[in-house]
């Protein structure tokens, strides 16, 4: 069996945090049943709450203390680091205060939980809480700054660039704008201040330079904070052919993965907006991460699917005792 991870030292975030974080349970078991050595990975997403931002959660339920326990004990018994998305870009005094997400903050921290975040003012929030912590700058950040007809700069080599070192100063790890990492980054690498605190984006599904892209991530927030809310939401590539949209999307291929990984990045975002297919999340993860070929096809292309079955049935039953003790 030749070596089963596609590349060495990296680690990957992958939104699987809540409800699918058992696609990860199932690769994951697969791999170490024959002995292998899984990848380093993080696991990011959140439950609805005050602080979420531009994604729809999967969990719309408030969780039970208990049940929130047993998901962040589940991924670390998958030797994975758990993240909580808190990417809203609207964060104000009065939303610090909300109940419910300084409950999931409180029992994050418990479990050494890592954050993404998009407002300054919610990083320091945390921070303060516990300084050890480790905070993600969240990828809406330079979107919203450099995206759009109502960017704050022009994305310029040296604006972007400066943007991140100044982010490096107050973050652990800072995202990047996947236009960044394909055109800048490769070529301008040694003008970045610690390029190994850098993630990447693989994929983005939208076309490069999107300016709708900050009108986006708003009407996802929105779609998770307000009831009821519904706009007609124009996206630039709605009238796009497959062909002309493929051309133009944002997915850095095994090539460009490999050159980033060799000039220093050691952090790898996948990104899915596949919330209620789970096999095409799989899919997606299984090829990024993964070499499939010779006998790695049988193990991870044809048992991976099954695996996960077997696996959503045991963390149900799982869930279910905590919820139904007797």
């Amino acid at each position: 069996m030749t070596d089963i991870n596609k590349y060495k030292n990296i680690t990957w975030n992958l939104p699987l945090l809540f409800q699918a974080d058992i696609i990860w349970g199932a690769i994951y078991n697969k791999i170490k049943s024959y002995n292998l050595e899984p990848p380093k990975v993080n696991l990011y997403g959140t439950p609805a709450q005050r602080w979420i931002g531009g994604t729809i959660p999967r969990v719309k339920e408030k969780l039970q203390k208990n049940v929130l326990y047993e998901h962040f004990k589940y991924v670390k018994e998958m030797e994975a680091t758990p993240i909580l998305d808190f990417t809203s870009t609207r964060i104000t005094e009065e939303d610090l205060k909300d109940e419910y997400a300084n409950y999931i903050l409180d029992i994050a921290l418990e479990f050494d939980c890592n954050f993404m975040v998009h407002s300054d003012f919610l990083k320091d929030y945390i921070k303060e809480k516990k300084p050890s912590v480790k905070i993600i700058s969240s990828h809406t950040k330079p979107v919203y700054r450099f995206q759009g007809p109502n960017r704050i700069e022009e994305p310029t080599i040296e604006n972007e660039t400066n943007y991140y070192n100044k982010l490096l100063k107050e973050y652990d790890i800072v995202v990047v704008r996947p236009e960044y990492s394909k055109y800048t980054l490769l070529k301008n690498s040694n003008l970045i201040d610690d390029i190994s605190r850098i993630e990447v984006l693989i994929n983005q599904p939208c076309t490069i330079n999107c300016p709708k892209m900050p009108e986006h991530f708003m009407h996802l927030e929105n779609i998770s904070k307000i009831p009821n809310y519904c706009v007609n939401f124009e996206c630039t590539r709605s009238n796009m052919p497959p062909a002309v949209l493929y051309e133009n999307n944002l997915i850095h291929n095994d090539k460009t993965i490999n050159s980033l990984i060799n000039i220093g990045v050691k952090n790898l975002m996948q990104i899915s907006r596949q919330i209620d297919a789970p096999p095409i999340t799989a899919s997606e993860t299984i090829q990024n991460m993964f070499n499939t070929d010779g006998s790695n096809h049988l193990l991870l292309t044809e048992t991976i699917p099954h695996a996960i079955q077997d696996e959503i049935a045991k963390y149900n039953q799982r869930i279910n005792k905590i919820l139904n003790p007797n």
